[in-house]
């Protein structure tokens, strides 16, 4: 069983079925202390109102379409919404601006259509410019939660067996199966509880950010009696006596309370001049955007011949807090 001062890779791994909903309960508070540390002119509200429409209106009006997909305006709404809640880049925005209101309906209906199969369905949407695997798993999350998992900074930082934030798909899809075989877990634990990936990976950000804002909020979670099968990454019985050694094996990132804000000012940034060649950008191989942007990071585009912006790969020093 998880305690209130376990990290957030070792409530992923021995977290009771009642203390995961506590967690997910908490989403909404949490999101809050999120929004009032944002200094933008729109205030707490802009968060707030966009995470409103992304949690739970959009999934309704995608797929009240007759081929479910979505608009120009909604993906630059899910892209606004993905930058406040992590970092605020305005000129991802901007890019994700230039792609057409055709090329972004069929595009979308042509990923929508891939699901289940996630590596098609993401491929799909980085052909858009400035999508890269992190908000295209934004975008399928939105439509269909029950298969895919948004690839939030937070929630990789609290799945075991993810080395780091790194916005590849090859590791967007290690987080994922992670994700999926815990959702798997506590649905088979509790069946009631209805587990999507979505909500796993929710309840994750929530622990993670509760830990790190205001831990008080964690001291009522749900007293249990022990479970006597942790779960490893690979969601074997582990009956290891502690949680130093339920995570001795997994290969997480060192978990210090004091660390800085995931992938913040880490990311190395190279790319060819041909790539940018009459673009007027620096040179980056994580992003065509300028050198002020390239120094925080950004989403890696894996179509390079559309107008190639790569995801932001983080520094794999990254801590857990």
């Amino acid at each position: 069983m998880a305690d209130i001062n376990d990290s957030s890779l070792v409530f992923f791994m021995r977290a009771t079925p009642g203390q995961w909903n506590y967690a997910l309960s908490l989403y909404k508070e949490v999101l809050k202390l999120k929004a009032a540390k944002r200094t933008s002119k729109k205030g707490p509200e802009e968060l707030i109102n966009l995470d409103n429409w992304y949690q739970e209106q959009l999934k309704k009006t995608i797929h009240s379409r007759k081929d479910p997909h979505i608009t120009h305006e909604e993906l630059v709404q899910i892209t606004k919404w993905k930058l406040i809640r992590g970092k605020f880049r305005p000129r991802l925005v901007d890019l994700v601006r230039i792609n057409t209101e055709t090329a972004v309906k069929q595009t979308s209906k042509k990923a929508f259509r891939k699901l289940p199969n996630v590596t098609s369905a993401i491929t799909a949407l980085t052909t858009l410019k400035g999508v890269g695997p992190a908000t295209a798993s934004a975008i399928l999350t939105a439509a269909y939660p029950e298969q895919v998992a948004y690839m939030a900074d937070e929630s990789m930082l609290s799945t075991p067996g993810v080395e780091a934030i790194d916005y590849t798909l090859e590791e967007y899809l290690n987080y994922h199966e992670q994700i999926k075989t815990c959702c798997d877990r506590l649905n088979k634990k509790n069946p009631e509880g209805k587990w999507t990936p979505h909500k796993v990976e929710l309840a994750l950000w929530t622990h993670y950010l509760a830990r790190e804002m205001n831990p008080s909020l964690l001291e009522e979670m749900p007293k249990a009696e022990l479970d006597d099968s942790p779960a490893t990454p690979n969601g074997k019985s582990n009956n290891h006596e502690n949680d130093e050694q339920a995570l001795a094996d997994v290969p997480v990132k060192d978990q210090d309370a004091n660390s800085e804000e995931p992938g913040e000012d880490s990311r190395d940034s190279k790319i060819s001049s041909s790539d940018t060649a009459g673009t007027g950008l620096e040179k980056s191989e994580d992003s065509n955007l300028d050198s002020s942007l390239l120094s925080d990071g950004i989403e890696e585009k894996t179509n390079e011949t559309e107008l190639g912006v790569p995801e932001e790969p983080a520094s794999k020093k990254l801590r857990v807090q």
